[in-house]
């Protein structure tokens, strides 16, 4: 039996340029599906009841393999949104590989 394989993403969002958090948003998400990145779920922080981490926004695709979320971190197109991943979000993204139980 194979377990499902997702990309957790973490993220505080740079609400002071939209901008660039919206053209970041639209090209990543085609960055993804190339990979095989399926079934986006996306939700935002209504309250944070205990911790300190202030994530902001959370979002999970489903991935074929670990092997496919590494081939498309170290692709041309995931590395050319750098600059434009770094402007859209307050501080780094943090990205997690799961699998289910």
């Amino acid at each position: 039996m194979h377990n499902k394989t997702f990309l957790i993403v973490n993220a505080v969002p740079n609400l002071e340029d939209m901008t660039s958090f919206q053209s970041y948003l639209s090209q990543i998400v085609g960055v993804f599906a190339k990979f095989g990145g399926s079934g986006m779920q996306r939700w935002k922080t209504v309250e944070q009841v205990m911790g300190h981490g202030g994530i902001k926004a959370i979002a999970v695709f489903e991935f074929p393999s670990a092997q496919s979320i590494k081939n498309m971190m170290e692709s041309e197109e995931f590395n050319a949104l750098n600059d434009l991943r770094r402007k859209a979000y307050k501080q780094e993204v943090d990205l997690m590989i799961c699998e289910t139980l």
